[in-house]
Order: structure tokens, then C-alpha cells, then sequence
């Protein structure tokens, strides 16, 4: 018993410690919860005691159950705060590791996802960050009380889609996440989505909408006392700027500039010198724009952000002719925008992988647009065919970054944004090919420019049918489903049960479709080279193409500054330029005397009509020396009938075009070119031919009655042998959506109307009308030729870089091939006899483009004087292949969609706000 007592001592402190761990343990998560509600922490401190609590967590040997998941997510949370993000990431995948097998830790996972997404983010992941964010939406569409999160998701994918240049997705999340920061009263995170909303309305250039939403959003910030105004007073300032209110952009920007001052954040305030400084540069003030750059680059350490200023400094240096000091200061600028991009050489320019995982791609494309813009001055002011090429170079890099970029956006709205804005980069590439005398290149560029959105629209048509008959069955399925719940949600109120039931279907359905996606990427690799095809023709194959077709070729770019007209026979091509004032002023009066039938019946306006048609000749066509025959015309935007212009001639025998050409009309060499697959093969059962006359139409339908257009139906239908008519009452809407389907021959005489931007095109029937959107992908997947007419002019608008939104265009987008349209109103006279005239050379084994020629020369043998007029024959075109139409047997034809309308036909080409005739 000698050392009874050390060992009393003992027992005594070993009972001790266990009593006081065993209050530690017992207390533990009353300290965990007590931790949340300890707000006033600075986050070194948070994370010192979360990391101690989950210290005592495990020696007590707790499980690891949501209290646990929920320390983890605190814990990864203040990681982020004092950004040691490696550490966050850590923390952040261990909590959701564990809250993913507890289902009582499900509503944590809003937060710990929305912490995941924001370290991709920072990391340049932009589709994982895109991923963590989508879930931790269905996290918060499923637990209310994570809400809150929901709402910070919605504004971090807003910032995503604005990063990556899709616009229209930024304004629908921060409209989504609006609806949710109501329904909780959240204002500050109201402030915050109609800021993102603002921003995206800015960046599509509704600059009205953008400045109410910028000023709501201030107004919410004051209100919630927000200490970072100054952000809000910069966006308001961007906005005022592009309005031209320049005296109201400069006190925003000092506004923004005194209370990011206060709040000592040198990154915005860098930012207001750097717009302050582009207003300075619009002003040509270039030498106070330098000194604000100059401030702002001192203040930056933001690699994306300094970019920019070295861009900002480049373009001032750049406007002054100091050509050297620009170009190395966007070589910095790439340096500091691309991590691992270190070329230092301005004649270097990125790799394409570098390019293609870059994240902020709009500020690259700005910066690679004005370098190749000052090597092409630089060129121009000293001579120099190296510079040139060097601007050709980096023009090329461009365009690939274009090709990624068009990849990455969904709305339309936003490709037609970029397709605005890529406009001018085309434009001086096309100059720098001419100064090089490199036709070849310029075709490439005009073909890149053109018709973008239609080409994607039929890669994405071929792609389809690469998938098998259960694949495609399993894309339409989850498509519809998309379509279905995207439009039950729409007519739902935010908040309630059944709006958060359709939420998170469809948030489910969108995950399904992407992974339905991504399986397709392995096991058809086929649909992926059709689905994003990014090649273009090549001048070699055009003039393959055209020397076996015996054809020549005529592209036109019409830019702000110059118009370019590019010919190409098969044994050679040339690009000219010429003035684009002088241009467009006599097409508009050319256009206007087109039109009225009044003044070509006025001899003196028929002569000045004649003397512009030989204008325009001598402008787009005479300097190329093509030798008459098949001419295929690449219009830029709207069309104006080549057969009406003239080589000269009196006002009794004007000597017009269609006499030596039969002209084609094309949205690009590439559809053109592009291989179409073939239709699948099954068994013909009649039906070869369908025409469908309803003559008259339902009263509430208000169309004229266009008498003797069953008559000429029943001729041009006697050149086939098998066929179906159906005229007056059986010419519905249905019938033809049952019978179309099945046929390759379609022919409708009716009325189609398509008169304005607002209204969707629509075909009318005997008891009511079908809407272009209703011929849905895969309506007519054998139709080949299509015959457009309408009782209208004015189709659709005319978006620069794609073409006029039309009837015609719609049937373009659906594959159809060709289609024969009209540019303005057309005799009932000359409609039915033309038609007659057309499928009689078409029956006769004809190409497209010259049955139509010679139906319009034997018109203009027999017609009276007035007939001969030019509005009463030219207005009928062809646009797209020109082959003949196929007749191994009297029941195989390809041919298609015959529109004719009595008493007018409308144009799907012809630009807004022109007037019928009669």
C-alpha cells in the first residue's frame, strides 16, 4: 500500500477528466447549434471554433449524422470567406458525402452545393460550377426552408450565363430567382437579380428596359442598406452611356466612384476609371482616357480586369497611329487574360484549346478583334502586305473563337446578339482580304458570316437522323417532355405547391436530357460531327461544284462602311469593293419603283427605273465578267430580282437579265454544298401528289375568294400520274397535316400571310390557318421543293448577318432544299400561268433555275405590254438547290410546297413596311 496513495490520485484526476469530457461530449451539440447563431463572429474565429467543435465531435466518437454534415458546411463556409479555397473544397466534398447518405442532411445540401458551385467558379469550371448550382436548385425546390440558397443559385447561374455571353439565360434566372425573393421578402437578394437582369437586358441592347431595372435595383439597395452601391451606380452609368446620355453616365460614375471610395474595394473603383475612360475615348479625348486606364491598371490585380485596361490602353494608342505600343500592350493584355498563354511576340496568337477553355470569351474576342483591327490600320498606313497577313492571322483566330462561342448559347435572342456583333469583325477581315488580293480567304469569311443560325439549325436536323429509331424516339420523348412542363409551368404561381412540384420535374427532366447527351457524345459519334459542324466550303469545292453544274457564283456582303461583291466561275474568282452609300441609296428607289405598278405604267419613272437597273448591273455583276448562263446569287439579307436588271436598251426593248441568265437564289455556298441525307426508303402507296385549292375560306377567316385557282391546280396536276386534290371544303388544315407528310409533291394554292415582325407567318386552309412553328422539325421529311406565295409583302425582319426571318427561310430551317417564292404581289393571271409554265420545264427534266428562266421568257413572248411590266413577272425566285426535279417513274417526283395565292403573292423575302399591290 506504499503507493496507494498515487494511485488514489490518480483515479481521482481520471475520473475528473471523464466527468468533465463527458460534459463536453453531452454539450456538444448544444455548442454546434449555439455556433449558427453566433453572428457577429469574424470568420477566423467561426473557423477556429467549428474546427475545434469537430475536433471534440470525433474523440467523443458522435456519428456522423446532419449536425456533423451541418458543422462541415459552416466550417467549409468560412474556408471560403477567408478564401482557402482548397481547404473549402475539402470540407465541402466531405459534407456532401456524407449528407448525400442521410436523408435527414438533405436540406443542408442547398447550401454545401451552392459553396461547391461558387469554387468552381473561382476555378474557371464553368460547366461543374453550372452543374453544383443546378442542384442545389433541386435541393431548394424541395425544402423550403433552403429557399434562401435557391435564390443565391439563381444568382450566380445569372452571373455564369452573362460570363459566357448568353444573355437571354441571364435575365430568366434572375427573373426565377425574383419570383422566390419575393415569396420570402428576401430585398437585398432582390437587388442583386434585377442588377443581373439589368445587366443582361444591357448586354442585348435594350438599354430602355435595362435602365428601369437598374433603377429598381438601387432603389432596393438603399432601401436595404447595401454597401455596395457603388456597383449598382456603375452598371446604371454602362447603361447611360450607350444611351448617348453622357452627362448622366459621368455623375453615375462619380456617384459610384465616391461610395466605392468609401467602401476601399480598389477593384471598382479601377472599374469606374476604365468607363470613365471608354466615354472619354467615344469623345476621342484619348489622352484623358489614358490617364483613367492608367489609374485603373495601377489599382487591379484582377487578371481578367487588367486585361481589359491593357485593352482600353492599346485602343487609344492605337487611334493616335502609335501602332507598336498598341500592339505589345494587347499582347499583355492575352498574357493577363490566359494563364498559359506567355507569348510575348504581338505576332503570336493563342492556341485554339486555349481559346476554347477560356471563361470570360466575350472580353477575348473584344481583345483579339481590335488587334487584328490595328494590324490591318497598321498595314494600311505603311503598305505593308506583312502586317496584312498578320491581321489575316489573327482575323482567322477569331473567327475560330466565334465557332466556340455560338456552341455555348440556346436563346435566340442572344445568337442573334453575337451575330449582330461578330457583323464588324467579318467586315474588316473581308477588307484584309482584298488588300491581299485573297479571294479565297474572303469567300470564307463571307460564308462564315452568313446564315449562321440556319446552318446550325440543319446540323442539328442531320445529326437526328444519325441517331436509330429508339434513340430519336427517346430524344423527341424527353424534348417534349421539356417542352410540356416548361409550358404548364408558365401558366403556374410561383410559390405554390404545384409550381414547385413542375419546377423540380423539369429541372429533372433538363438533367436527363444533358446526360441523354452526353451518352450520345460516346456511342454516336457521328451525331456530334453533324450536330456542331463548324467547316465550311471551300473555294475548291465551289468550283468543282460549278463546273459540273456549268454555273457561276455571285456572294455579297453589304457592311457598314464598304460593299464587296465576290464572283466565282470554275476557273476562277474576284473580289471587288465599292462605295456602300451610293449602293444602298439606289437599291431603296430601285425597290420603290418595283413596287408600284403606278409608276412603271409612268414612262418617264420606267425610264429612270431602267437606267437603275443598269446601275446595279454595272455595280454587282458587270465587273465580274461572268459568261451568261446559270448564275447562283449568296444575297446579304434581302433580295433584289437580278432578272429585272439591265444591260441598257430602250424603254420599248430594255434588254433584262433573264434573257442570258437563269438565276438561283442561296443562304450560303454551304447549304448549298452540304450533303443531304437521304430520305428513308419505304414503299409508295399513292399520294405521290398532293394539291389542295379551298378557293373560298370560312368567313372569320376574311381571304378573298381566288377563283380559277382549282382549275389550275387540275392542269399542273395532269403532269403527274398519280395524285390526291383536294379543293373548296376538303382543303382543311388537318388534311394537309395528315396527307403532307407522306408526299413529295405538295402544291397549295391559297393565301399566306406574314406581313409584320410581331406576327408568325401563317398558311391559311378552308377552315382555318396553320402557324409555320406547327410544321415542326420532321413534318416534311420528304418535301424537296418548296413554292412559297402569299397574299402579302413585308415578310419578317431583316436580322443583319442571318437574313430576312421568313415563310421561306422557316421551310429552309425545316431541310427543305428549294424554295420558289415571291418578293412581292403577283397577278392571278401570271400566277397561275407561271406555275403552268414552271412544272411544264420541270416535267421535262429542266434544272430548277432554268425551268423557271424559260417559264419567264415564254411569259414575257406572249404577255400583253402591261403583263411585261417587271412587277408582274419577276417576282417569283428560287432559292436553294437548282437540280432537276427527279422522274425515274410517273410516280417519283421530288418536288414540294406550291403556295399560290390569286390576285397577290407575298414576298418572304422582301423588306419591312412595303405595300401590296392592288
Amino acid at each position: 500500500m506504499r503507493y496507494g496513495w498515487l494511485i488514489g490520485v490518480i483515479l481521482t484526476s481520471w475520473l475528473a477528466a471523464g466527468r468533465d469530457s463527458y460534459a463536453q461530449c453531452v454539450r456538444i451539440r448544444e455548442d454546434v447549434l449555439a455556433l449558427g447563431h453566433q453572428t457577429t463572429l469574424k470568420p477566423e474565429a467561426a473557423l477556429k471554433k467549428a474546427s475545434d467543435l469537430q475536433k471534440r465531435w470525433l474523440a467523443c466518437g458522435y456519428p456522423t449524422d446532419s449536425a456533423y454534415v451541418w458543422l462541415l458546411v459552416f466550417r467549409g463556409n468560412q474556408f471560403v470567406l477567408i478564401e482557402q479555397n482548397d481547404s473549402a473544397r475539402t470540407t465541402i466534398n466531405r459534407a456532401l458525402h456524407l449528407g448525400q447518405r442521410n436523408p435527414k442532411a438533405d436540406p443542408l445540401l442547398a447550401q454545401a452545393f451552392c459553396l461547391s458551385g461558387y469554387l468552381y467558379s473561382v476555378e474557371g469550371k464553368v460547366d461543374w460550377a453550372k452543374k453544383a448550382f443546378g442542384q442545389a436548385l433541386k435541393k431548394a425546390m424541395k425544402w423550403p426552408q433552403s429557399r434562401s440558397w435557391g435564390i443565391q443559385a439563381r444568382v450566380n447561374l445569372a452571373y455564369l450565363s452573362s460570363s459566357e455571353g448568353d444573355y437571354e439565360q441571364t435575365i430568366v434566372h434572375a427573373e426565377e430567382g425574383q419570383q422566390w425573393a419575393l415569396l420570402i421578402r428576401d430585398n437585398a437578394s432582390r437587388a442583386l437579380l434585377l442588377r443581373e437582369k439589368a445587366y443582361g437586358l444591357y448586354w442585348l441592347r435594350r438599354y430602355d428596359e435595362a435602365t428601369t431595372y437598374a433603377q429598381q435595383a438601387i432603389q432596393l439597395a438603399h432601401t436595404v442598406g447595401q454597401t455596395n452601391l457603388g456597383a449598382y451606380y456603375l452598371l446604371l452609368g454602362d447603361i447611360e452611356s450607350k444611351r448617348g446620355s453622357f452627362a448622366l453616365a459621368v455623375e453615375s460614375y462619380k456617384r459610384a466612384a465616391s461610395m466605392i471610395l468609401k467602401a476601399n474595394d480598389e477593384e471598382l473603383q479601377a472599374t469606374v476609371q476604365i468607363n470613365l475612360g471608354f466615354l472619354y475615348y467615344q469623345q476621342k479625348l484619348y489622352g484623358l482616357a489614358i490617364q483613367c486606364n492608367e489609374r485603373a491598371l495601377a489599382l487591379q490585380k484582377n487578371r481578367l480586369i487588367r486585361a481589359r485596361i491593357l485593352d482600353n490602353l492599346a485602343a487609344c494608342y492605337w487611334k493616335t497611329g502609335q501602332f507598336d505600343k498598341a500592339l505589345t500592350l494587347y499582347q499583355q493584355g492575352l498574357n493577363s487574360l490566359l494563364s498559359d498563354f506567355t507569348q510575348t511576340d504581338p505576332t503570336e496568337n493563342p492556341p485554339a484549346e486555349t481559346v476554347r477553355l477560356a471563361l470570360r470569351k466575350e472580353a477575348l474576342l473584344t481583345l483579339m478583334q481590335d488587334k487584328a483591327d490595328t494590324w490591318l490600320d497598321y498595314g494600311i498606313a505603311t503598305n505593308s502586305r506583312q502586317r496584312l497577313i498578320h491581321a489575316l492571322n489573327t482575323y482567322q483566330k477569331v473567327d475560330q473563337m466565334i465557332d466556340y462561342m455560338r456552341w455555348e448559347h440556346t436563346g435566340q435572342q442572344s445568337k442573334l446578339y453575337w451575330r449582330k456583333k461578330t457583323r464588324g469583325i467579318y467586315e474588316r477581315a473581308i477588307e484584309t482580304c482584298w488588300r491581299l488580293g485573297n479571294a479565297e480567304q474572303a469567300f470564307r469569311f463571307i460564308e462564315k458570316s452568313r446564315a449562321v443560325m440556319l446552318v446550325d439549325k440543319l446540323n442539328e436536323l442531320g445529326a437526328r437522323q444519325q441517331l436509330s429509331p429508339q434513340q430519336a424516339q427517346q430524344e423527341e420523348s424527353l424534348r417534349t417532355t421539356k417542352a410540356s412542363l416548361q409550358k404548364r409551368l408558365s401558366n403556374q404561381q410561383a410559390g405554390t405547391m404545384t409550381y414547385d412540384s413542375l419546377q423540380t420535374a423539369l429541372t429533372n427532366a433538363q438533367e436527363q436530357f444533358d446526360n441523354f447527351l452526353k451518352r450520345l457524345e460516346q456511342t454516336s459519334p457521328s451525331y456530334f460531327r453533324y450536330r456542331y459542324d463548324t467547316t465550311t466550303t471551300s473555294l475548291d469545292d465551289l468550283q468543282r461544284y460549278l463546273k459540273a453544274e456549268k454555273a457561276s457564283f455571285v456572294s455579297y456582303f453589304e457592311g457598314d462602311n464598304a460593299f464587296y461583291v465576290l464572283g466565282v466561275t470554275a476557273d476562277g474568282a474576284s473580289l471587288t469593293q465599292k462605295p456602300i452609300t451610293a449602293h444602298s441609296r439606289e437599291v431603296r428607289e430601285f425597290k420603290r419603283l418595283l413596287a408600284s405598278t403606278e409608276a412603271l405604267n409612268r414612262r418617264s419613272e420606267l425610264g429612270r427605273f431602267l437606267t437603275l437597273g443598269y446601275r446595279l448591273y454595272q455595280q454587282v455583276l458587270a465587273p465580274l465578267t461572268l459568261p451568261n448562263g446559270r448564275v447562283i446569287v449568296s444575297s446579304d439579307g434581302e433580295v433584289i430580282p437580278f432578272d429585272v436588271l439591265n444591260r441598257g436598251g430602250s424603254l420599248a426593248e430594255p434588254r433584262y437579265l433573264v434573257n442570258d441568265y437563269a438565276f438561283s437564289y442561296i443562304y450560303s455556298a454551304r447549304l448549298l454544298l452540304k450533303e443531304r441525307l437521304d430520305s428513308p426508303v419505304f414503299g409508295w402507296s399513292g399520294n405521290n401528289f398532293l394539291g389542295m385549292a379551298p378557293v373560298r375560306f370560312a368567313p372569320a377567316l376574311h381571304q378573298a375568294t381566288l377563283l380559277g385557282s382549282d382549275e389550275a391546280l387540275r392542269s399542273i396536276a395532269r403532269q403527274f400520274g398519280a395524285s390526291t386534290l383536294l379543293t373548296h371544303q376538303e382543303a382543311t388544315r388537318g388534311a394537309f397535316l395528315t396527307q403532307a407528310p407522306a408526299c413529295r409533291i405538295l402544291q397549295l394554292f391559297t393565301h399566306a400571310d406574314a406581313d409584320s415582325a410581331d406576327r408568325e407567318p401563317v398558311i391559311y386552309f378552308a377552315d382555318s390557318t396553320l402557324r409555320l412553328s406547327e410544321l415542326g422539325d420532321g413534318t416534311l421529311p420528304h418535301t424537296q421543293l418548296a413554292v412559297l406565295t402569299a397574299c402579302k409583302t413585308g415578310v419578317g425582319v431583316n436580322q443583319r448577318g442571318e437574313g430576312v426571318f421568313s415563310l421561306a427561310r422557316g421551310l429552309a430551317s425545316l431541310g427543305v432544299p428549294s424554295v420558289v417564292t415571291t418578293l412581292w404581289g403577283v397577278d392571278s393571271k401570271a400566277t397561275y400561268e407561271l406555275s403552268r409554265l414552271l412544272f411544264k420545264y420541270l416535267g421535262e427534266g429542266l434544272p430548277k433555275d432554268v425551268a423557271l428562266q424559260k417559264a419567264k421568257q415564254d411569259w414575257l413572248r406572249t404577255a400583253s405590254r402591261f403583263e411585261q411590266l417587271p412587277n408582274q413577272w419577276a417576282g417569283l425566285i428560287l432559292i436553294g438547290d437548282t437540280r432537276p426535279l427527279e422522274r425515274a417513274s410517273p410516280w417519283r417526283w421530288a418536288a414540294g410546297l406550291i403556295l399560290v395565292a390569286g390576285g397577290s403573292w407575298v414576298s418572304s423575302l422582301w423588306a419591312r413596311g412595303r405595300r401590296p399591290l392592288g
